[in-house]
């Protein structure tokens, strides 16, 4: 099932999660607003709380990079990239980013959705990694 209605997520008009160290991801799309079909996060994280090498077995990863400069690692890869970047990471392969200057704003989508819900939690909750299928090596 696909998108029957219109999603219209205005600015900071998401459910948000923001560390102490002020990086924060909005969701702008909710899977169960797309039949699961996907998620859409947009995340501004700074630098030194970029998450670690890990690897997606339930999801591919699209990102878009609005703002800020990256070294985007993907397998034994590493490219700095910056605003306009794209990257199509399918399932299984290990990735992480790190940011170079103070910040950077991405736009990530999760296919199928779902993994929105481990990055902002819903009630406090502390979702375990291996429910959502994420392998840190």
């Amino acid at each position: 099932m696909s998108v029957q209605k219109p999603v219209l997520t205005p600015p900071n008009g998401g459910a948000t999660a923001t560390s102490s160290g002020g990086s924060s991801i909005e969701i702008k799309v909710e899977s169960s607003q797309s039949g699961g079909e996907y998620g859409v996060v947009l995340w501004t994280v700074r630098a030194g709380e970029e998450p670690p090498l890990h690897t997606h077995s339930l999801e591919d990863e699209l990102v878009y990079v609005v703002q800020g400069q990256l070294i985007a690692q993907v397998g034994d890869a590493r490219v700095e990239v910056g605003p306009g970047a794209f990257a199509a990471l399918p399932r299984g392969v290990p990735h992480t980013i790190e940011v170079v200057g103070d910040q950077a704003t991405l736009l990530a989508s999760f296919v199928p959705g779902g993994l929105e819900r481990f990055l902002v939690p819903q009630n406090g909750e502390q979702p375990d990694p291996a429910a959502f299928g994420l392998t840190f090596p």
